[in-house]
């Protein structure tokens, strides 16, 4: 899993690998999406044990990429937060 810590200096590279980690993680979350609602279909149909653990696994792998998301999407907020107060504080200096 992703955490904050994995980028110490926050430096324009580091902020593009992020936003391409989110951006490949979202793109495997909508294909994941597109499974789960297929095989939920199946399993509707079918009601076997087979299609019940397809779509069992694929939910499990739909949570696994959201809890990614959620902590990409958190470490961008905190960079974001981190540049706003970095600009509030050089504005105010500028003030001065």
């Amino acid at each position: 899993m992703f955490k904050f810590h994995n980028f110490p200096e926050i430096d324009s590279k580091s902020v593009e690998d992020l936003e391409k980690m989110i951006n490949e993680n979202s793109s495997e979350h909508q294909l994941l999406l597109e499974s789960f609602k297929e095989s939920m279909n199946l399993f509707a149909t079918e009601r076997s044990m087979d299609t019940c653990l397809q779509s069992l696994n694929i939910s499990i792998q739909l949570a696994s990429i959201r809890s990614t998301l959620m902590e990409l999407y958190k470490t961008y907020s905190h960079i974001l937060e981190k540049e706003v107060v970095r600009l509030r504080k050089n504005c105010n200096d500028d003030n001065l």
